[in-house]
């Protein structure tokens, strides 16, 4: 009997706890659907646009129209064609867009199916963003493709390779492709879970309504949070930045680009931060609500890979996350040296900051003396 009588204050205790429900089967839950949506069979084909420069009487050659087939038929890659006469470097710049982006473009020479046919070594220009976190997988299948060819069509002769070619003026490192996105998940997480449980801890030992009885305003409070969430924002990029360069060698320029991002970013955070402690007392119920919209968010705005390798619908939902925006601002001054790109995402960064902001001191009850 005592047994149970402990069983049954245990089970009461936890299915009491929101955040217990949350990590106990919500969170679980949570990561299945996401990742079942993201990297779903049919959901998962990487876009490539291909330039055939291989034409021979106003149509592609046989061989340059089989390579295509075979890509497109891999089921990784969904293969679109531009004409040969367009430029490249133009097309690269007008799929990235104002905000930056990751086009990619497989470029078969002029000749191909001749030097095939006579075993002459022949190239495939493969042109991609250096922040695209699937850039190396479409190389890798492109080189899976290339390597068929070279054992049915050229005998087992290397004679077609791929050319990895990225946007960018300098070598980047592994941890380079990494660290904005990084940075940018782990400043939400601290600012919209870490800020929630702290704001709401402070009103459930009545803190606040103590210090409204002082000459502290509303706004003091309000600010100070920001501040001071702030100042942790920037420590923690700061930290993780000197890491990756004196570990791993890391080359992401710091720029005045990427600071206005990580201190818009930071305030951007801490308005949903105090938006949801505003909107919600218990401190659990916030715990929970906090992990519910920062870790979704995490894996849907494209800070650990490609936004263009999720489904469509999902890319829209990703189009009104704040992170998206932020890690892209990131993305375009650390990596890429995009100022165009960076300012224009850092201009919506800081629109959504001012929006949550807001909110967040509206939300926020506060007793004056």
């Amino acid at each position: 009997m005592r047994l149970v009588a402990v069983f049954k204050a245990v089970t009461r205790n936890w299915l009491r706890s929101r955040s217990g429900l949350f990590f106990s089967f919500l969170f679980p839950i949570t990561f299945l659907l996401l990742f079942a949506s993201i990297f779903s069979v049919s959901n998962s084909s990487i876009p490539l646009a291909v330039q055939n420069n291989d034409v021979s009487g106003g149509a592609p050659t046989a061989l340059s129209a089989r390579l295509i087939l075979a890509l497109n038929s891999t089921q990784v890659l969904f293969v679109s064609t531009i004409p040969s006469s367009e430029n490249a470097s133009a097309y690269l710049q007008q799929q990235a867009g104002s905000f930056g982006g990751n086009p990619r473009l497989l470029v078969i020479p002029s000749g191909f199916q001749n030097n095939v046919m006579m075993k002459r070594p022949t190239d495939l220009t493969y042109l991609y963003s250096p922040a695209d976190q699937s850039g190396a997988a479409v190389a890798g299948v492109i080189s899976s493709v290339a390597d068929s060819f070279n054992l049915q069509v050229a005998g087992g002769n290397r004679t077609i390779t791929v050319a990895d070619v990225s946007f960018s003026a300098r070598p980047l490192k592994f941890v380079d492709y990494y660290m904005p996105g990084l940075i940018a998940a782990f400043m939400m997480t601290n600012g919209v879970i870490g800020l929630t449980n702290v704001a709401t801890e402070f009103r459930r030992i009545k803190l606040i309504k103590r210090l409204s009885a002082t000459p502290l305003t509303k706004f003091d409070w309000l600010v100070g949070n920001v501040l001071s969430q702030t100042l942790l924002a920037m420590l923690l990029s700061a930290v993780m930045i000197l890491i990756g360069v004196g570990l791993y060698h890391s080359t992401v320029v710091i720029d005045v680009y990427t600071v206005l991002t990580l201190v818009v970013g930071a305030v951007l955070f801490s308005g949903i931060g105090m938006t949801l402690a505003g909107l919600v007392s218990d401190p659990e119920a916030a715990s929970g609500l906090g992990n519910a919209i920062a870790f979704p968010m995490m894996f849907l705005s494209g800070t650990f890979w490609s936004l263009d390798v999720m489904p469509a619908y999902l890319q829209v939902v990703a189009r009104f996350l704040p992170l998206t925006y932020f890690a892209d601002g990131l993305r375009d001054s650390m990596i890429l040296d995009n100022h165009a790109a960076a300012l224009a995402n850092l201009g919506v960064t800081a629109a959504f900051a001012v929006v949550f902001i807001a909110i967040g001191a509206w939300a926020t009850r506060w007793e004056e003396k």
